[in-house]
């Protein structure tokens, strides 16, 4: 593999420009974790003229914006950070009368009022951007972390919005911009690199973006650029010395999903796709690249998963773009065409368990107080708008896969992504491009999957065997409960001989009779046990995990004597980790009779906390036992969600650790784990983890001979 490499510890100059690809670049500007923001079309554009200078070691910024505007008319509202301090501004070459106050600049206008031609403004600005960035963040609900811009030694961050240059409201722009930093120092942001070069102890960087788009953002840093071309488009990593040796393994991983997302939806509409570096734990999608943080890149899945969750953005959401007015569906159409498909990639057992997943989650997580449709979808703040948004929506987009078939399918995407690439485009846009491929209304699935909140739910059906002749017939009804889904397709799988037989049934109404036909005596049916449908999960479907806990509201969190002193520090931690918003800290001898959800922090002298134990996990004053392995360092610690009994709504978890040190380093990384019922950990390093087995569903029907 060639690479192409930019080493700020020597002198280097611009790198030889490739002829300009013809594809615009216009996108939303990315937000949260994995992600991107609904971007507005915008009724005018602008061009900016940017040229910034960085000063880490005072956490400023000193900028000169030249702005080509048709006409004054534009000028009447422009943004600017609170924080900035306007030097000078010119009109027409002229120095004006301007305010500014409280983030907004207004200018006098009187001297080219009468015209229409483009006039130049031009700003002169400093400020300084120092918003405390996370080194250790104990939840990551939302990833943003409410940082928009930071500037120090160790980097820059400067999202769109945050003011870091003058922003004409309502407008789009494209921008050709100039950063001066010190040597050494890299800039980063959307479109076309021009070079990088070093002279004089400084670096500077240089970028064009020649079609407009609402917002930029910037990134800087001490990054060693490695790029390889994949036919006309550059693929680089801006990468830390630390970790300059995964910029290989994150190219070939680019260059994978660059070819495969271009044969599957159309031509890669950029100039480049970037993966950089962030100086703290972010997963950023912006305009063809991505900023992931230091932590972030070292974990050895990240390649296999997120990273072309943020390549495929570049078709959805930062290609064809989102209409806020009409709901953000591109995380859903993400995360399937994403995170699902390459799970579907490797079997369908890992594309089945990856559905019940999602469905497990909506059960945890989302009460019916929460619930919300999908066009009410903005961006992901927590991790019931992460289920509802990114899970649901992907498997809305998978039952209309399964309804239309695959054809229909990837050729509506097909076609969505020709006719609407870089315009604002809605549910009702996706309709019409899945309609005009599958040649029939869609209005009804639309309308109860993504005009209304809430999923399907099943009940137990009812059947009945009979034998005719040298054949056996199944007759009953599926039933749903209200509100009723008028468009559902249930798989029933019969089990006669040995196999599992599937047979799709429409459930119309509230209850719909079926018959089927065997050649071997049937012995049970099963509703559904594939999770292809977008429903409810019964309790006994779900196995307690750690969303369990995170869901519940309240939680009671035990303190017991073996804490000791540290002991409610670690739970005010643990609250934190878990984002518990009406947890109540009390110890144990405290305790209410009453209290259904538990999370008990330390080994309880009371053994009827404990009771209902999963087989596997015994505590005990040495430590504790899981699965035949036991852990008594003090570097260990536990966690582990159970259910005390039958009560489905009862949940209890336990946080046992060795030491005050040993518990901080696992509170850390239990968030990370929601799927899981069990985990153990030493020194943070999760050792073990797991799912406590379920056996039954009340879908499931043993069929009687008569």
């Amino acid at each position: 593999m060639f690479l192409q490499r930019f080493d700020p510890r020597n002198t280097v100059c611009l790198r030889p420009a490739r002829p300009l690809i013809l594809l615009p670049i216009l996108a939303a500007f990315g937000w949260m974790l994995f992600g991107v923001m609904p971007a507005e079309a915008a009724p005018s554009a602008s061009m900016h003229e940017l040229t910034i200078r960085i000063v880490p070691e005072e956490q400023r910024l000193e900028g000169r914006d030249e702005i080509t505007v048709q006409g004054p008319a534009a000028l009447t509202s422009i943004r600017l950070s609170r924080r900035a301090q306007v030097e000078a501004v010119t009109l027409g070459g002229r120095d004006v009368d301007f305010q500014f106050r409280d983030g907004h600049l207004k200018i006098s206008t009187g001297s080219v009022s009468g015209t229409a031609d483009p006039v130049v403004l031009t700003v002169r600005y400093r400020a300084v951007f120092d918003d405390p960035v996370p080194v250790h963040p104990l939840n990551t609900d939302n990833p943003g972390f409410g940082v928009t811009g930071s500037i120090s030694p160790l980097g820059t961050f400067l999202l769109a919005g945050s003011g870091w240059y003058p922003e004409i409201v309502g407008t789009e722009a494209a921008y050709r911009v100039r950063v001066e930093a010190p040597a050494g120092i890299l800039a980063v942001t959307a479109g076309k690199s021009r070079g990088h070069f070093t002279r004089d102890g400084k670096t500077v960087s240089v970028w064009e973006v020649r079609r407009p788009l609402r917002g930029l953002s910037l990134s800087a840093g001490p990054y060693i650029l490695q790029e390889i071309p994949v036919g006309e488009v550059t693929a680089a990593a801006y990468f830390f010395s630390e970790n300059r040796a995964l910029a290989e393994g994150y190219l070939d991983a680019v260059q994978r999903y660059l070819r495969m997302y271009s044969e599957r939806f159309g031509p890669y509409p950029f100039e480049k796709f970037a993966v950089v570096e962030n100086f703290f734990p972010t997963g950023y999608g912006f305009p063809s690249y991505t900023l992931l943080g230091s932590r972030v890149l070292r974990l050895p899945f990240i390649k296999d998963t997120s990273l072309g969750h943020e390549v495929a953005h570049c078709w959805w959401g930062n290609g064809v773009l989102v209409d806020p007015s009409d709901g953000n569906w591109s995380e859903g159409l993400t995360t399937y065409v994403a995170d699902y498909l390459y799970k579907e990639l490797v079997s369908e057992k890992a594309a089945s368990d990856y559905r019940r997943q999602i469905l497990r989650d909506y059960a945890s997580l989302v009460g019916p107080e929460e619930d919300f449709a999908l066009d009410r979808f903005r961006s992901r703040t927590d991790p019931v708008t992460r289920v509802v948004g990114y899970g649901k929506a992907a498997m809305v987009f998978h039952m209309l896969r399964k309804s239309i078939g695959e054809e229909a399918f990837w050729g509506a995407l097909r076609d969505l992504f020709a006719e609407r690439l870089f315009r604002p485009t809605g549910w009702d846009d996706l309709r019409r491009a899945f309609e005009a491929r599958y040649g029939r209304s869609l209005e009804t699935f639309f309308a109860q999957w993504v005009r209304r909140p809430g999923a399907a739910r099943l009940l137990p059906p009812e059947a009945g065997l009979a034998r005719s002749g040298d054949r056996w017939r199944i007759s009953g009804a599926l039933r749903q409960a209200p509100p009723t889904y008028h468009a559902l397709t249930v798989e029933v799988s019969v089990l006669a001989g040995g196999a599992w037989r599937t047979h799709p049934v429409a459930l119309t109404g509230e209850s719909t009779a079926f018959s089927l036909e065997e050649s071997v005596r049937p012995e049970r049916i099963s509703l559904d046990p594939h999770y292809h449908l977008f429903r409810k999960l019964y309790p006994k479907e779900i196995p307690p995990s750690v969303n369990a806990i995170r869901g519940a509201s309240p939680a009671w969190v035990v303190l017991t004597a073996d804490g000791g002193k540290t002991a409610r520090k670690t739970a005010q931690m643990l609250v934190q980790a878990l984002g518990l918003q009406d947890a109540r800290i009390v110890s144990e001898n405290r305790l209410p009779a009453e209290a259904e959800t538990l999370l008990i922090v330390g080994t309880p002298r009371m053994s009827k906390w404990l009771t209902g134990l999963p087989a596997g996990l015994r505590l005990d004053g040495d430590g504790f036992h899981l699965n035949g392995e036991r852990f008594f360092q003090k570097e260990d610690a536990l966690f582990a969600v159970f259910r005390p009994g039958d009560d489905p709504d009862a949940v209890r978890a336990v946080f046992a650790y060795g030491s005050p040190e040993g518990a901080e380093a696992a509170v850390r990384k239990i968030p990370h784990y929601g799927r899981y019922s069990y985990l153990a950990f030493t020194d943070g390093r999760n050792r073990v983890k797991g799912v406590w087995p379920v056996t039954e569903s009340p879908l499931i029907l043993p069929l009687e001979a008569p």
